[in-house]
C-alpha cells in the first residue's frame, strides 16, 4: 500500500519541478521596434515570459510563451547592425590602405619624410 503512495509522491514532486522549471523562465533583453533596449527580467512564479522579440511581459497564457530559444533567435542581427559592421570593417580596411599607400607612393608626405630622415642619417 505504500508503494503507490511513494510513486504519486514522486509522480507529483516531478510534476511540480518541471512546473518550476518552466515558471521561472526568465525575460531576455530585448529592443523594441523603435529601437530602444530593454533589459532582462525574471517572472515570479507561476508566469512566465510571454510576447514576442519587440515586447516581453509575464503572463499565465501557455499560447502565448516564449521560450528561450525563441528569445536568442530574436537576439540575431538585423539588417542594421549587419550594415553598421559591415561600414565599420570598410572603413578600417580604408584606413589601413590609405596609410600604407602613404608609405610607399613617392608622392605622399609620409614617404618623402621618411625617405629625408634615412637619407639624414646616411650622411653623418
Amino acid at each position: 500500500m505504500g508503494a503507490p503512495w511513494a510513486l504519486a509522491g514522486m509522480a507529483l514532486g516531478s510534476l511540480l519541478a518541471a512546473t518550476l522549471v518552466l515558471a521561472d523562465e526568465d525575460c531576455k533583453w530585448y529592443m523594441d521596434k523603435d529601437g530602444s533596449w530593454h533589459p532582462g527580467f525574471d517572472c515570479n512564479f507561476p508566469s512566465f515570459c510571454c510576447g514576442d522579440c519587440y515586447h516581453r511581459y509575464c503572463c499565465f497564457d501557455f499560447q502565448k510563451f516564449l521560450t528561450e530559444r525563441q528569445q536568442k533567435h530574436c537576439m540575431a542581427f538585423g539588417p542594421r547592425t549587419i550594415a553598421g559592421i559591415a561600414s565599420g570593417v570598410i572603413l578600417f580596411v580604408a584606413i589601413v590602405a590609405t596609410i600604407v599607400c602613404c608609405f610607399l607612393c613617392s608622392c605622399c608626405y609620409l614617404y618623402q619624410r621618411r625617405h629625408r630622415i634615412r637619407t639624414l642619417d646616411q650622411g653623418r
